[in-house]
């Protein structure tokens, strides 16, 4: 029990391991602040009827989001794609590099330059990832609200005619922005 002090009190005593420690928590507080903006244009009424509805039915595909999520689907957030679409990109890049034989030699050749270019393409591959992601979860959430009992309405009107063009835009823009 004493060494488990000695180890809080020695992390508060090095001022290089408490700034961390303190940026660390700042940053976790900012996040859970950012989970709680909801999207641009979303109706809430119809995102309330369906969080009751969804709730109401013994939990199911909103409150198993949420879980994976920590809560920030069912508040339809700017954050609620996670890093998901990232760590696809991700994943993808490093699958591509041993099937490509030029991506395969630029990573023998010099390593630390290799990993630097698999950084800044993960990038650009990662934006296009967190736009599809976000029409997709805007389009699954319309699906099922507009299908579910006693709601019929949109959660997030979506579309890229007429007048559902410029708030579509923004709630993509929004939400591929929440990714990055």
């Amino acid at each position: 029990m004493k060494t488990t002090f000695s180890g809080w009190r020695y992390l508060w005593k090095s001022e290089d391991i408490r700034r961390k420690l303190i940026i660390t928590f700042i940053i976790l507080a900012v996040y859970r602040l950012a989970a709680n903006v909801p999207a641009p244009g979303v109706n809430f009424e119809a995102l309330a009827a369906f969080r009751a509805s969804s709730s109401g039915s013994g939990g199911g595909f909103l409150d198993f989001l949420d879980l994976l999520s920590g809560g920030t689907v069912s508040n339809f957030s700017l954050l609620s794609m996670g890093v998901y679409p990232y760590i696809t990109a991700q994943i993808i890049i490093q699958l591509l590099v041993p099937i490509i034989p030029a991506l395969q030699r630029r990573m023998q050749e010099d390593p630390r330059e290799g990993r630097r270019w698999q950084e800044k393409w993960t990038y650009y591959l990662a934006v296009p990832m967190a736009a599809l992601s976000a029409i997709g979860q805007i389009n699954i959430f319309n699906y099922q609200s507009i299908n579910t009992p006693n709601i019929g309405e949109a959660i997030l009107p979506f579309g890229f005619s007429g007048d559902l063009l410029l708030p579509s835009v923004t709630a993509l823009v929004a939400m591929t922005a929440g990714t990055m």
